[in-house]
């Protein structure tokens, strides 16, 4: 459901909580992006950062400066200012994946759990293949990034059958870094090795979180995805794999990344 108009929740002492919805949803995402990118546009004095997700923006900010009070007056006159959003910035961003890869295939094995894909195609009444060509057959929308540094939930653009997928019943003690993971119908990624839930699907060969910044990609920083990125997951080969990660381990690998405006589609609205 989406709120007729935002609604304002305190966090602490220092942070807010502006609230679109109460649903996953691509529209709300919209107007969290779009009062992010106003207020980086015209920054309140007082506020420090903007955390957005997938139908809040969290605010952190100095009380000393600007009060609750002052801080969501000034919100809702940005909101009522935004009207319909149609339309944001978006990044386009390509990402190769080595489904099925042994590291995926061994973590589930020495978890007790069976081969994930095997799993998601039963479950999905599919073959394996048709799991790999449904998950890369569209785009995926970032909506969310944290958790972890790059971590991030993206849900599936297009109009092609879905997949669904539940967590582990029991989480697993460990995950291999790089690891795209799914679960419910959000995708998912394990940057860093690390405990979780979510069921494996591939592995990438490039960075999406690099604390060196080794290659121009992270100039603005050490994480890549961002909200209202759209990714597009393109399966690989061994082969493809390791050639790839040698350029990525040598700073030389071309990231493919476009700069784009996105309008949210018809049928999403």
């Amino acid at each position: 459901m989406r709120y007729d108009h935002a609604v304002f929740k305190p966090l602490g002492d220092l942070y807010l909580g502006v609230e679109f919805g109460d649903e996953l949803a691509l529209r709300l995402n919209f107007r969290v992006i779009a009062l992010n990118t106003a207020l980086s546009a015209n920054p309140i004095s007082g506020v420090a950062e903007t955390i957005p997700t997938n139908r809040s923006l969290g605010i952190v900010y100095d009380p000393f400066t600007i009060s609750r009070g002052r801080l969501e007056a000034r919100l809702r006159e940005i909101e009522e200012q935004m009207g319909e959003v149609e339309e944001v910035p978006s990044r386009h961003v390509t990402i190769p994946i080595w489904y099925n890869d042994p590291w995926s295939d061994e973590c589930a094995k020495a978890h007790g759990a069976p081969n994930n894909l095997k799993f998601l195609a039963e479950i999905n009444k599919m073959t394996v293949e048709e799991v790999v060509k449904t998950h890369s057959g569209t785009d995926w929308w970032v909506s969310a990034v944290g958790f972890t540094p790059a971590c991030y939930q993206a849900m599936p653009l297009g109009s092609t059958r879905a997949l669904t997928a539940p967590k582990y019943q029991r989480p697993r003690k460990w995950t291999p870094e790089r690891i795209l993971c799914i679960a419910g119908q959000l995708t998912s990624f394990y940057p860093v090795r690390s405990p979780g839930g979510y069921q494996l699907l591939g592995r990438t060969p490039i960075d999406l979180y690099d604390p060196l910044q080794r290659n121009p990609a992270f100039n603005d920083g050490p994480v890549l995805p961002r909200v209202g990125d759209r990714h597009t997951y393109v399966p690989i080969e061994e082969a493809t794999y390791w050639e790839i990660r040698r350029q990525v381990e040598a700073g030389t690998y071309a990231y493919q990344i476009r700069e784009e405006m996105f309008r949210i589609p018809p049928d999403r609205r």
